[in-house]
């Protein structure tokens, strides 16, 4: 039978810059093994890690697929959480170095595997080509700062509406319906934090289902802008008291906000559900909802209707001014890979994914 792989992001394109959660990628005093793949674009690393994903997947191993923000069909680093190995990419913006060296982290050099030449040769156009990424994506994050305070302005009026007293009451019984009233662990829970869903070149992406597959799933329906921090940080709170394993989803728009947890010892997800993100089967048994406006005064968000209309219409123009910026870079990116794929050796960076395999499976 075959594994089940789950998709998500461990960095995002944000109004604060590219923000990483790479460190929660694996757990570091767990891990057998973290194989950091070194090299410039094109160079193979992504392709490395997908084949080895499904072949993995393919042997019946669970793997959790980490995708990157910048290119949709790109992976920026792999799991195996059965053998507690992970393959992650290396390089810029992500920079990895191994902490445990030789003990836990090997470094994988597919420099060693390029033509230097060839590449020296074509130094003034990677130059070039590298200036014109980099100001592609600070173009991008300066349009995603400013939908951001159109965004802040919306979620001040969403609290300005919301009856506290009535979240308050929604939260207690949400956490005793989860978790019981039985008193904390005495070995407090680990928290996991990475991205469900990213603002790509193709536009906003996510991968809900992957991550909420055979799980009882608790939807928190609320409109774009209404948070639900309150009772997601709360469900994180008592979940790591209780001593579970709390992977929580960050908000690519407000990268140190909750917007999804998952359970995977309980088999439940919590998710922010709205017109950005959802799961597909929002039918399904093994699904409850709960609509978050029933706490908010129809009165005073009618009164804000007005900038509450404007908020979403420029917020939603300027973030896609930031995806098109994004898009010119992952162009830019593409162009720049050439010049380093017609300089690998492929049939060396065959052998290399094998023996990589080799190694992996020599933890079964």
């Amino acid at each position: 039978m075959e594994g089940i792989i789950r998709h998500m992001f461990p960095g995002g394109n944000t109004p604060l810059g590219f923000f990483s959660y790479y460190k929660y990628i694996i757990d570091l005093e767990k891990a057998n093994r973290i194989f950091i793949l070194k090299g410039g674009p094109g160079t193979g690393k992504s392709t490395i890690m997908k084949k080895v994903g499904l072949d993995l997947a393919r042997q019946g191993y669970d793997v959790e697929f980490m995708h990157c923000s910048s290119d949709n069909n790109s992976l920026d680093g792999i799991v195996v959480p059965k053998l507690s190995i992970a393959i992650i990419d290396g390089t810029a913006p992500h920079v990895v170095d191994p902490t445990y060296p030789g003990a836990v982290d090997e470094i994988i050099n597919l420099g060693e595997l390029w033509d230097e030449d060839g590449i020296i040769k074509a130094k003034e156009k990677i130059f070039e080509t590298s200036k014109k990424i980099k100001d592609c994506f600070e173009r991008a994050y300066r349009y995603l700062k400013a939908a951001a305070e159109l965004k802040a302005d919306t979620e001040k009026i969403y609290e300005y509406a919301l009856d506290r007293g009535k979240e308050a009451i929604f939260i207690h019984e949400l956490k005793t319906k989860i978790f019981g009233s039985d008193i904390p662990s005495k070995n407090p829970g680990k928290q996991r934090c990475l991205f469900a869903s990213a603002i790509t070149p193709k536009g906003p992406s996510e991968f809900l289902d992957s991550l909420c597959i055979a799980h009882d799933v608790i939807r928190l329906c609320a409109p774009a802008g209404q948070s639900t921090k309150n009772v997601l940080e709360s469900l994180k709170d008592e979940a790591l008291k209780k001593g579970f394993l709390t992977e929580t989803y960050f908000c690519p728009m407000s990268p140190k906000r909750i917007e999804h947890i998952v359970l995977p010892e309980l088999k439940i997800s919590v998710i922010t559900a709205n017109e950005y993100h959802d799961i597909s089967d929002i039918n399904s048994e093994n699904n409850s909802t709960y609509f978050m406006n029933e706490f908010l005064s129809s009165e005073i968000i009618s009164d804000f209707k007005p900038q509450l209309d404007f908020n979403r219409l420029y917020t939603d123009t300027i973030i896609q001014r930031a995806v098109d910026s994004i898009a010119m870079a992952k162009s830019f990116h593409d162009e720049l890979e050439k010049y380093y794929i017609k300089n690998i050796n492929f049939d060396r960076l065959t052998l290399l994914r094998k023996d990589l395999m080799k190694k992996i499976l020599s933890h079964a």
